[in-house]
C-alpha cells in the first residue's frame, strides 16, 4: 500500500505512538548518524576522538528526547494543574489543545468534561435551594443564607426584619378551580414577590401557599411599607379564572434583636404574627418589635 506525504504527515500528527516512536529511534542513533558523518568526512578514526564524539551525540540525543517528550506531555500536566484546582478550589480554568494526537484529545475532553461538571453540579445546587415553581428560595436555602444575614447584623450592629405571610384561603382556590390554577397564582406570588423586593432582600417558599421575607438593614416601619406593599399588589393579580381582588395574603412583620435572637425565634414571631393577622380578617399587615428592642427604646 502506497502512503503519499501527506498521509504520513497526518498519521504523525494524529498519533502519539508514531511520535514517541520517532523521536526514540532519533534519539537513539544520533551517535551513529554523528559517528558517521564524521567518518565519511575523512577526519582520522583515533579512539579518543570519536569516543568524545560519541558521547556528545549521546548527550545530545539524551536532550532531544527528554525535551521532545516534555513537549508531548506538557498538556497532561496542565491538565492535571486543572483537576487539582477544580478539586481543592472549585476554580474552573479550561485549557484546549490544538493537537489532534491522543494528548490533545485528552485534554480537550478533560476540559469540556470539568466545564460540564460544574455546570451540572450548579444546575443541581439550584433546583436544591430553589422553588421550581415561584423561582424563589426554599426552606433549606433560607435557613442558610438568613442565618448569615442575622449573623451580619449581629456584627455590624444593623437593623433585620421578617416577614412571613400566606395566601388568604389558597386551598378553596385549589378545590374550586383546580390544582393548576392554584400553581398559577404560586407563580404569580413569586413574580410579584420578585418584583416588590430590593436587590439584598432575601424570599423565599417555605411552605403550600407560605412565604418568607428576610428584610436586612430594614427597621419595623420600613418593613411594614414593603408588606403592605406586596399585599396592595397581590391584592391587584388577576389570574383567571379568578376575579380581581380574589388573591390576597395575610402578612405577620416582625423586627428582631440579632444580638439575643436567632433566626428561628425571629420566624416563631413573625409567624404569631401572621395567625393574627388572620385572625383579624386577613388580607392585611400585622407587626411587632423584639422586648429587647423595645425595652431600649423606652429606657431612651
Amino acid at each position: 500500500m502506497n502512503l503519499s506525504l501527506s498521509d504520513v504527515r497526518e498519521k504523525f500528527s494524529s498519533s502519539l505512538t508514531v511520535k514517541i516512536f520517532s523521536i526514540c529511534f532519533l534519539s537513539t542513533h544520533v551517535p551513529l548518524l554523528a559517528l558517521v558523518a564524521y567518518l565519511v568526512t575523512g577526519f582520522r578514526s583515533e579512539a579518543l576522538p570519536i569516543l568524545l564524539l560519541v558521547l556528545a551525540a549521546t548527550l545530545v540525543g539524551t536532550i532531544f528526547c527528554l525535551a521532545c517528550l516534555w513537549q508531548l506531555i506538557r498538556p497532561l500536566h496542565q491538565v492535571a494543574n486543572v483537576v487539582e484546582a477544580y478539586r481543592s478550589t472549585g476554580t474552573v480554568k479550561l485549557v484546549h489543545s490544538s493537537r489532534r494526537d491522543e494528548v490533545g484529545i485528552v485534554t480537550n475532553g478533560i476540559s469540556v468534561l470539568i466545564g460540564e461538571l460544574d455546570a451540572t453540579l450548579s444546575q443541581l445546587r439550584r433546583q436544591a435551594t430553589t422553588d421550581v415553581l415561584t423561582g424563589l428560595g426554599n426552606r433549606r436555602w433560607l435557613k442558610e443564607i438568613a442565618s448569615l444575614e442575622v449573623n451580619r447584623a449581629q456584627r455590624e450592629r444593623t437593623p433585620i426584619s421578617v416577614v412571613v405571610f400566606d395566601l388568604d384561603h389558597f386551598k378553596q382556590i385549589n378545590d374550586q378551580f383546580g390544582h393548576d390554577v392554584g400553581d398559577q397564582v404560586l407563580m404569580m406570588a413569586g413574580a410579584t414577590i420578585q418584583h416588590c423586593l430590593r436587590p439584598y432582600d432575601i424570599a423565599a417558599r417555605i411552605g403550600g401557599e407560605e412565604f418568607c421575607l428576610v428584610l436586612p438593614r430594614t427597621d419595623l416601619d420600613a418593613a411594614i411599607t414593603i408588606a403592605d406593599r406586596l399585599r396592595g399588589q397581590l391584592e391587584g393579580k388577576t389570574v383567571s379564572p379568578l376575579p380581581k381582588g380574589r388573591v390576597t395574603a395575610s402578612f405577620g412583620v416582625y423586627r428582631g434583636d440579632p444580638a439575643s435572637e436567632t433566626l428561628k425565634t425571629m420566624l416563631t414571631e413573625a409567624d404569631r404574627k401572621l395567625y393574627t393577622a388572620k385572625n383579624a380578617g386577613r388580607n392585611r399587615v400585622h407587626s411587632d418589635v423584639a422586648p429587647s428592642i423595645r425595652d431600649r427604646r423606652i429606657k431612651a
